[in-house]
């Protein structure tokens, strides 16, 4: 690149990982001097943040961001601007402001209506398979639904725009079959020269030999491009949610609620239902299924537990109107099916999925083959993206279409005015599931699992704060992806489905769970099977929720040390300057309140050089490994080893010296501590001198807390930014089982240190990461990613909760040292405004 190459940075809308969109956000507007509200653009994909810069200003700022914890990317200057997001935000806020009288009225109308519904008889519910309990049963179903005015229906225009679609969408994978035609072609050609050979007297070694050639360059371009996706349904298991078959029997009422649906509705009928523990309703056919009009559904249990009878119905009936009749359904499976096919071609080229290893195993005899298939793969990786991106420019006006039509049926069965409710409490449900979905990855690192997935999801979504919920709304002003129909309704689609004036078809709310035979067991059995086998059920409230010491601990410390507690143990350790250490209780808290915008600033400083240290040190190793590398990337001067150790020492120089600063300024939290203790009554002063002593047991434990918190970042670059090859094995070792060396010496020092044991921190830490053993790596690179993750949260988890364990015990030293001054009187440390 030139040197006066310019670039831009674009927020990808992201967080980093262990970083709340709340904490983000306060950062931010700290980092940065602007309001929140401004802030939170920044959490907007494709919000252009900062344009016009070098790549040294690039790196500075990215670097920033990055410690703020927000994802972002790096484009050319000019490639984007914030025109058409602020368009959409305007678009938004005026709708959620101006609501007319007539949908006021309406919405009135119907909350009044839904008060005065009762529950469904206990004879819908259990829907027994008697003649008369059936038609009972179909009568009161039959009673929830009104009259369907007018279906949404197909114009000639959408007609006309479907056949294209289908044209269209064809083109791609008539791509693949006209290669593979030229294949066998070729391949009978090659075959066919050595009979012609013979016949014309010319057989020879020579002819043979090139034949076979021709033939195994033939076979490799199949294996290389035609076989990935040709066989590309075998590696959509790696993306599939565990679901589990919901019988008849299982759910009675359910299966005839579905069967008076598509009967009122003329919707396709449900053919095989069957649920998962997430929140995701769709319907995945066979074109088998779509001819004839047979669909199978997988109903997500957490949208079960959070949505409203009319909410769900109105989610099935969207999964299934996307297929409604033939041509319809034959356009969404080939707009889909091939864009998802593409995906998993380029995931088995990533992941090195070849041939001869379908699986991610190879023989050793064919490993030279693998290996070659393996570096063609990687080649053609860009030749298919080009690919999905011309599938989804040929079919992108046909999947918006498509889209629609789904949003229609959704908007036709609980009208129109209740679509835009409907969607914010879609993508409120879409942010719970990844919430959970990441509270139960981490917790199986120890070996546990939520008892029970989809109640998480509902807990989650009804304690959302204010302030997440308002950066879903702003979520909502992003382009859904229109190939994707698990991906909630935007500002657009909202005011579309607005703009048809649509009836609610099901005018009564009522709930869905009363239609399982047991749906709290249900619940279990697919909690269950989401996580790995050997994993324990943990109660959802032990994992979801911070203990009540944590909290009540947070709070004392945010008080005592206004809002900036020691990153991990507080020195105990009176000042050394004489000056400092004569002073008294009021004096102490009168000099630490003009240093808390300098203490502020250092923590910054400490987390922005702490980043840098640990992408300095991933970088040196890789300079020593002789790997090519931008020395800039990795904040390194040059890609030296003597250069990188230079770099690295800088670094720690500049820390250290601030470290040196925070303890001389955390040394008289110590001298507040001790004057407080002072002024006390004997017997209390001996008991809380005892825990002073007690809490200088954690201090060995520092230094490890360091190198973990350091492992941890240093993992997360390697996903990141290594391509995690075989190259590279030796150095992910390295890291690897320093990672396991410390987590076991951390276990080992917990449970040797008397006062540690006794306190529980070996409990703690067993119930937060489980066993300090770590498994292989393994060779698979997605196996392998998956690894290095796990031990990422392994290391950040157990240093977490080695600090938690000791802010509750220094919260009750400081708890009874905070009543103290309150008695005496002396002027707080209050919160001040930063």
């Amino acid at each position: 690149m030139s040197g006066q190459q310019m670039f831009q940075i674009v927020s990808a809308g992201k967080t980093l990982r262990a970083k709340s969109p709340a904490q983000v956000l306060q950062d931010a507007a700290a980092a940065f001097s602007v309001p929140v509200p401004q802030a939170r653009r920044l959490l907007l994909k494709g919000w252009v943040i900062k344009d016009q810069l070098s790549s040294k200003q690039v790196l500075e700022y990215r670097a920033r961001l990055q410690q703020v914890g927000l994802r972002v990317e790096v484009h050319p200057a000019g490639k984007f601007d914030n025109r058409a997001l602020l368009a959409k935000l305007q678009f938004a806020e005026k709708r959620r402001e101006q609501p007319s009288k007539t949908d006021t009225d309406n919405r009135t109308e119907r909350k009044e209506r839904n008060a005065q519904v009762a529950r469904l008889p206990t004879t819908v519910a259990e829907a027994k398979p008697t003649t008369a309990a059936n038609s009972k049963a179909r009568t009161q179903l039959e009673s929830l639904f009104g009259d369907l005015p007018a279906a949404p229906g197909e114009s000639s225009a959408d007609r006309a725009q479907l056949i294209l679609g289908v044209l269209l969408a064809a083109l791609v994978p008539g791509i693949f079959v006209l290669f593979a035609a030229l294949c066998i072609y070729s391949a009978a050609r090659a075959l066919w020269q050595i009979p012609q050979a013979m016949i014309a007297g010319e057989f020879s070694a020579f002819v043979l030999l090139g034949s076979l050639l021709s033939l195994g360059l033939i076979a490799a371009l199949a294996a290389l491009l035609l076989w990935p996706f040709f066989t590309a349904g075998r590696f959509a298991a790696e993306f599939e949610v565990a679901s589990l078959p919901l019988s008849r029997d299982g759910a009675p009422g359910l299966h005839l609620l579905l069967r008076v649906l598509a009967e009122k509705t003329g919707l396709p009928q449900v053919s095989q239902l069957s649920v998962s523990a997430g929140a995701e309703v769709m319907a995945e056919p066979t074109p088998e299924d779509i001819k004839a009009q047979q669909l199978p559904l997988r109903l997500g249990l957490g949208a079960v537990c959070t949505l409203s009878g009319n909410e769900l119905l109105a989610m099935v009936a969207r999964a299934l109107g996307g297929y409604k009749g033939k041509l319809r359904g034959t356009t969404a499976w080939l707009v889909r099916d091939i864009a998802r096919r593409l995906q998993w071609t380029q995931w088995a080229l990533e992941n090195e999925r070849s041939a001869v290893s379908p699986g991610g195993q190879v023989a050793p005899p064919l490993k030279p083959l693998h290996r070659v298939l393996t570096l063609g793969g990687r080649a053609a990786i860009p030749l298919v993206d080009k690919l999905l991106d011309l599938h989804r420019s040929l079919t992108g006006p046909t999947a918006r279409l498509l889209e629609r039509q789904g949003d229609a049926w959704a908007a036709q069965i609980i009208g129109s005015e209740a679509f835009a409710p409907f969607a914010d409490k879609w993508h409120q449900l879409v942010h719970a599931e990844l919430v959970v979905a990441e509270v139960n990855r981490e917790a199986s690192l120890a070996g546990q699992r939520l008892a029970n997935y989809p109640d998480a999801i509902a807990w989650t979504l009804r304690n959302l704060d204010r302030e997440t919920r308002s950066n879903i709304e702003l979520a909502m002003a992003q382009a859904s992806d229109s190939w994707d129909w698990t991906q909630a309704a935007d500002n657009e689609r909202i005011a579309w489905a607005e703009e048809l004036s649509l009836a609610p078809l099901v005018q009564q709310d009522f709930s869905v769970q009363k239609l399982f035979t047991d749906f709290g067991a249900l619940c279990s059995s697919a909690s269950a099977a989401v996580a790995a086998k050997d994993s324990q059920a943990v109660d959802n409230i032990r994992l979801l929720c911070a203990s009540k010491e944590s909290e009540q601990a947070q709070q004392v410390l945010a008080e005592y040390f206004n809002q900036l507690p020691p990153r991990r143990f507080l020195p105990l350790e009176l000042p050394a300057n004489g000056e400092l250490q004569a002073m008294d209780l009021q004096q102490a808290i009168d000099w630490l309140r003009g240093k808390l915008v300098e203490l502020r600033e250092q923590e910054r400083r400490l987390d922005d050089l702490q980043l840098r240290e640990a992408a300095m040190q991933l970088g040196a190793a890789l300079v020593r490994a002789q790997v090519k590398i931008e020395p800039e990337a990795f904040f390194l001067s040059g890609a030296t080893p003597a250069v990188a150790d230079e770099s690295l020492r800088d670094n720690r120089s500049r820390r250290e010296e601030l470290e040196r600063q925070r303890r001389e300024i955390f040394s008289v939290f110590y001298l507040r501590i001790t004057r407080t203790l002072e002024s006390m009554p004997a017997a209390e002063q001996r008991d809380r001198q005892s825990r002073l002593e007690q809490l200088s047991a954690y201090r060995p434990l520092a230094a490890r807390l360091e190198k973990l918190d350091a492992y941890g970042d240093i993992f997360g670059l390697m996903i990141d930014r290594l391509s995690l090859d075989g190259s590279q094995r030796e150095l992910l070792q390295k890291f690897y089982a320093l990672a396991a060396g410390e987590l076991r010496a951390l276990c080992e020092a917990a449970g040797n240190t008397a006062v540690l044991r006794e306190s529980g921190m070996p409990q703690m830490l067993e119930e937060r990461i489980g066993s300090s053993q770590v498994p292989e790596l393994p060779a698979d690179r997605q196996r392998l990613r998956d690894t290095l993750q796990a031990m990422e949260l392994k290391c950040k988890n157990a240093s977490a909760a080695v600090c938690e364990h000791y802010r509750i015990q220094l919260a009750q030293l400081l708890q009874p040292c905070l009543e103290r001054e309150r008695a005496l009187k002396v002027r707080p440390l209050r919160l001040v405004r930063m």
